[in-house]
């Protein structure tokens, strides 16, 4: 195996390199920081929604304060075997997928989709709330453009890649932490000799309400509070999704993760619960709930005469408006990752499963902030409003993800040794999120409810028209690959090799795979110019998308597929007594790809003219197409003709291809017994730079 050098400037990113895997992969801590800021964020919005739903029974707090950090950490403990079984990540949508059918993992995938982009939306609007608490009521009319400008940044910095952004905010996120166990510890401590009364309180306040009222109102009114809240959950699901961003070994760097993401959450959201009614607190206009409590606990903070209150109120809701701005950015970063995932199930556009070349799903990124900024406009970035939108969709993921977990335990039962407590776990992880789905519906679905479910339900049918397209179409090309692959023995001997001109007309040709788009393409060009060439080449461009980018071993395994391919085009061509040689590049951008490899043709072939091969399916082109499909030979075309060579692309009508098969002369004779020529990954060393087989071409 040989390796052609370019220049440097035109070299694509060199995908094999395992510095890129370390680049983009996170240590336990920094997936906590990263993936997990937007649970620890959720305190901001979802323990103020718990609070107001007990309005006029506030003492029920004690209950909810204990009841919060167990149910944290039963959908933590589903989550964590969802990293043991799924190393790779995919999270709920896999999980639903693989468990379930499907279906559900559509359902889950789309519910994901519109619960990441409410992520962005809602926490970018309650950063700012938390941060104007601290300003003159006459800022608060300016909320939307900063909730705007917000996002925009996020985006900005988003396309420069999932760990750079990660480590601007890491400042944030440590000053959330500093802050918090300050501020909540200190109330927590300084009300110790009121526990024993609050406790009297507690049971006094519930007997009274069971006379009046009755045990279930007491039940009905805490899973109430508990639906209502439903947004302090929201971010356990980021961790698993983003598995495979995870420094090696995944699964216990995701496992420790979801540790630290479950305990800080826990004793945030709970503290905040309990001071809520240790400190007997009002809703003040202007002001959040959190920073009427921050203001209480830290009005008597004074330090040799001098008033700490002020700095320590403005630190404290400085770095929770901060961090709530971490969690829209978690949004931002993992919304693309499901979607690629879905990509590669085809239930979304192909094109969300690309990469860039700081290996971050830009066009995803693109779309869900873009979608954020949509929410917040409809919504005039009212807080209340985005919570209600919020919580139905992450406990729809939350459902489906704990049913697959159950539904995959009871198949195990008897062959794993832990089934049983596992089934468990999940089991009553499923009572508790469907709970809380049914409820928030219910009690919320003339408040908003409603606009969710349509508006996932809009997703999910969208995404299964994709597919079916993408399926229809896969059938149509399948039929046209086995009418062309009947052409071509089962065994192509390619005869020894054979020499190439590089000062003759050379024929060359964009292919992806040994298929039957490429063999038509192939033979419609031999028909036209087989008296004018005398070298034929094959470009293929390897593209690492998201499918791929799961770590070095993938990406050896898309070079070994390549070369395959290859070898088999240069197989056919040698059997037939044509010279052939092909040549392959690896990287996240495929113009970028296809143009490197017509450059290296040009060099080692000046006389070289281009083809490539067009799939046309005339009963379904439309305006939807275009987005669909990916239409690069036309830009590659577009630049070849701009520096004087010529490209044709040779269309292939899917509906009615063997009326077109008729019109093609077949000059080629295809001898029978012949053998294919498989790859040799041992044979070259792994690189992204365009590569060739033939050993005329060794630099």
């Amino acid at each position: 195996m040989s390796w052609l050098h370019l220049p440097r400037w035109r070299r694509g990113l060199d995908v094999f390199n395992p510095k890129n895997f370390e680049s983009v992969t996170f240590a336990a801590f920094l997936a906590w920081v990263g993936l997990g800021a937007d649970a620890l964020s959720s305190s901001a919005y979802g323990p103020p929604e718990i609070y107001y739903a007990l309005k006029g029974h506030e003492y029920l707090s004690v209950i909810l304060a204990i009841g919060i950090p167990l149910t944290v950490f039963i959908i933590a403990a589903g989550y964590r075997q969802v990293i043991s079984l799924f190393p790779e990540g995919g999270g709920g949508y896999h999980t639903a997928t693989t468990l379930l059918h499907p279906l559900a993992g559509l359902v889950s995938g789309s519910a994901l989709i519109i619960d990441y982009i409410l992520t962005a939306a809602i926490s970018v609007a309650s950063g700012t709330e938390a941060v104007l608490s601290l300003l003159p009521g006459s800022w608060y009319a300016w909320r939307i453009p900063i909730d705007i400008g917000i996002l925009l940044f996020l985006v900005m910095i988003n396309l420069r890649g999932a760990k750079e952004s990660i480590k601007i905010l890491l400042p944030i996120f440590l000053g959330f932490i500093v802050s918090h166990i300050l501020v909540l510890g200190w109330g927590l401590f300084s009300h110790l000799p009121q526990l024993p009364q609050v406790a009297q309180d507690t049971v006094r306040s519930t007997q009274s309400d069971l006379g009046h009222f009755g045990l279930l109102f007491i039940i009905a009114l805490v899973l109430r509070a508990f639906s209502m809240g439903g947004g302090t959950y929201t971010g356990l699901e980021a961790v698993a999704n983003g598995v495979h961003m995870l420094r090696e070994p995944r699964a216990q760097t995701g496992r420790r993760a979801m540790n630290y993401l479950a305990i800080s959450l826990s004793l945030v959201a709970g503290s905040l619960i309990f001071l809520y009614l240790l400190y007997h607190v009002q809703i003040v206009h202007g002001q959040t709930l959190n920073a009427v409590l921050y203001r209480s606990i830290t009005e008597h903070w004074t330090v040799g005469g001098l008033h700490l209150a002020p700095a320590a109120l403005w630190f404290t809701l400085l770095t929770e408006g901060l961090l709530l701005f971490v969690g829209a950015n978690n949004g931002i970063i993992t919304a693309p990752i499901v979607m690629a995932n879905m990509a590669v199930d085809r239930w979304l556009p192909e094109r969300f499963s690309y990469l860039s070349d700081r290996f971050v799903a830009r066009n995803g990124v693109l779309l869900i902030g873009a979608a954020a900024i949509a929410i917040l406009l409809a919504t005039g970035g009212q807080v209340r409003v985005l919570v209600v939108l919020y919580s139905i969709n992450v406990f729809i993921t939350f459902t489906l993800t704990m049913a697959g977990l159950s539904r995959h335990w009871w198949g195990q039962r008897g062959q794993h040794p832990a089934w049983a407590k596992r089934l468990v776990v999940s089991s009553i992880g499923l009572v508790v999120t469907a709970s809380i789905l049914l409820i928030t519906i219910f009690e919320k679905f003339d408040a908003g409810g409603w606009f969710t479910l349509l508006v996932t339900g809009i997703v999910i049918v969208l995404a299964w028209f994709i597919y079916r397209h993408y399926q229809e179409l896969g059938k149509l090309t399948r039929e046209l690959d086995e009418t062309m692959l009947d052409i071509v023995p089962e065994d192509i001997q390619p005869g020894p090799p054979l020499p190439l001109d590089p000062r003759a007309n050379t024929a060359v040709f964009f292919v992806h795979r040994f298929d039957g788009l490429g063999l038509h393409t192939l033979l419609t060009a031999h028909r036209m110019v087989g008296g004018f060439v005398k070298n034929y080449v094959f470009l293929l461009a390897g593209i690492v998308g998201q499918g791929e980018f799961k770590g070095r071993k993938a990406v050896e395994q898309l070079k070994v597929y390549v070369e395959t391919e290859g070898n088999q085009y240069v197989a056919f061509c040698r059997s037939q007594g044509m010279p052939a040689t092909w040549f392959a590049t690896y990287g996240t951008d495929r113009i970028q790809a296809m143009e490197e490899l017509a450059n290296v043709a040009i060099r080692y072939f000046p006389q070289s003219i281009f083809f490539a091969g067009r799939v046309i399916d005339s009963k379904h082109r439309n305006a939807i197409w275009s987005i669909l499909h990916d239409e690069v030979s036309f830009i590659i075309q577009d630049r070849l003709q701009h520096d004087g060579f010529s490209m044709m692309i040779v269309p292939v009508h899917v509906h009615g291809f063997s009326s077109q098969l008729t019109s093609i002369s077949l000059p080629i004779s295809m001898p029978p017994d012949l053998e294919l020529v498989q790859a040799d990954p041992a044979r070259s060393k792994p690189s992204s730079e365009p590569q060739s087989h033939d050993p005329a071409f060794r630099s």
